[in-house]
């Protein structure tokens, strides 16, 4: 965001009104609020696009995890500011130029993708989230900067009403006419966009595929239900279905299917935050131990929120189960940003 400076024009005039008791030289005007997801700038006050939460001291889950029988209460800071977006391509550049720190993969070099500056960053390890909070931390004033912890995640989500999705229970998308209508970004928005052209021909990319380098119509592939489910999205035994195909690998190498973070306001939160179902999974600090998939048994962050690829379900406010090696970096995973008053 282009800051205002306001020089002093003139030094001599000014000391001789603070050596004669006149007043103070009149400050800097507070910068407007923004309306545009191109920070997280900072003010004195509050952080720019940061909101209050409040809470009741505690919170239970919604919903079971991988690992825990029900859903247990657990402490959860009274009051917390959380970003009401996820950090985009535009402040990890920021970064990238200012830190020397590394570019995601699906850049340009050191150059965003066209028309992506206010879509999420992707290809984020936890590791890397946590050292771009440091380093926002130590160049902000009166403010640090983490990561939210699952509960705190959970309940900028879902609130007190404790609601399945942001806005409701059910999902309330809609396929009819070739037309998604949805509140967030889920695979369902990929399928309704490549079935424009129903017509297309897809190929089979993957070397594991039982149709390895043979094609199929994309109508033929995948489909999407009138409440918005999609059908023919993958399958894992054959290495079949919509994933496996070349148009789903340049979707994936451009970044992904995302959105801008401020995209879907009809599905904001009720502090108003933005895009917690869909678009991106989102980094928390809380650790839990895998009990599926390639890190079972091992210690992992907790990702929430779904992304761009998961299914309707899976993009739940309450859906728990969900865990990343803090090391590696994945094409669905970005973070969001709490602040914390120094």
């Amino acid at each position: 965001m282009a800051m205002r400076y306001f020089p002093l024009s003139f030094p001599i005039f000014l000391i001789m009104l603070l050596v004669c008791g006149c007043g103070e030289p009149e400050k800097p005007e507070r910068p407007e609020e923004k309306t545009d997801p191109d920070g997280p700038a900072v003010v004195d006050a509050v952080p720019e696009n940061f909101v209050k939460v409040e809470t009741p001291g505690t919170y239970t889950y919604m919903a079971t995890s991988a690992n825990k029988s029900g859903g247990e209460t657990v402490s959860i800071a009274a009051e917390y500011y959380i970003c009401k977006w996820a950090v985009t391509n535009a402040d990890w550049k920021k970064y990238v130029d200012e830190a020397g720190a590394s570019a995601p993969k699906y850049w340009n070099g050191k150059n965003i993708p066209e028309g992506r500056e206010k879509h999420p960053v992707l290809w984020i390890s936890c590791s890397e989230a946590e050292a771009y909070c440091k380093w926002l931390s130590d160049k902000t004033q009166g403010w640090t900067f983490r990561l939210p912890t699952q509960p705190e995640w959970e309940f900028a989500a879902a609130g007190t009403e404790r609601k399945a999705y942001p806005w409701g229970d059910q999902a309330g998308a809609t396929y009819s006419g070739g037309v998604l209508t949805s509140k967030f970004n889920y695979n369902a928005v990929i399928a309704a966009e490549v079935l424009k052209n129903p017509d297309r021909m897809a190929t089979y990319n993957n070397s594991k595929s039982t149709r390895y380098g043979q094609q199929d119509k994309i109508s033929d592939i995948i489909s999407v239900s009138a409440t918005g489910g999609v059908t023919g999205w993958v399958d894992h035994t054959n290495y079949l279905g919509f994933i496996y195909t070349d148009i789903f690998t340049e979707i994936n190498d451009a970044g992904g299917n995302t959105c801008p973070v401020d995209a879907y306001p009809e599905g904001a939160s009720w502090c108003g935050c933005l895009n917690m179902c869909g678009n991106c999974w989102e980094w928390t600090s809380t650790i839990e131990t895998a009990q599926n998939g390639a890190e079972k048994g091992q210690d992992v962050n907790v990702i929430r929120g779904g992304s761009w690829y998961a299914n309707a379900s899976s993009c739940k406010a309450s859906f728990r189960g969900e865990g990343r090696k803090a090391s590696s970096a994945y094409n669905t995973v970005g973070f969001r940003l709490v602040a914390e008053k120094k």
